[in-house]
């Protein structure tokens, strides 16, 4: 059994999180390939770029890392969510944010607190790291129904 690494240093997920999103987002590569092919050229990315004094991670330890963060990440932005719907008059954008910290240490399926505040202006409008429920999501369910529609109009 492999020994395992050291965790994670900030810098490691700053660049790893950009290189996830440079290639997810990329319409050529991140699109028409199996999970295994998408997280090998993630990982043949982040090694290939990082730093040398960095730890060697595992394609499977990349992967881990990254769907670690995205949970995290999902959660957070349903707290912010939610302290964004009760907002105090007057609360700043800065406030709701340390709230909806506060909220997510609170939820028991979660150990400790928010760990990514060095991440977060990297992912926070990474519709993959989104609670789901997300205005761009809604936008293409209404133009499918509508090409629906049409289609069922022409059938008629």
């Amino acid at each position: 059994m492999p020994l395992r690494s050291a965790g994670y240093t900030h810098e490691e997920d700053k660049f790893l999180c950009q290189v996830y999103m440079e290639i997810s987002q990329d319409p050529i590569t991140g699109v028409y390939q199996t999970s295994d092919q998408f997280w090998s050229c993630v990982a043949n990315a982040y090694e290939a770029g990082k730093n040398a004094s960095w730890n060697e991670r595992t394609k499977k330890s990349i992967h881990c890392r990254i769907q670690t963060i995205e949970k995290a990440t999902k959660k957070l932005h349903a707290c912010l969510k939610q302290c964004e719907n009760r907002r105090p008059s007057g609360a700043s954008n800065d406030v709701i944010f340390e709230q909806a910290k506060l909220m997510f240490v609170d939820d028991p399926k979660y150990k400790g607190s928010w760990k990514f505040d060095h991440v977060w202006n990297i992912i926070k409008k990474f519709e993959k790291f989104k609670d789901g429920d997300t205005s761009a999501k809604k936008s293409m369910m209404n133009k499918i129904l509508l090409v629906d529609l049409h289609l069922k109009d022409q059938l008629e």
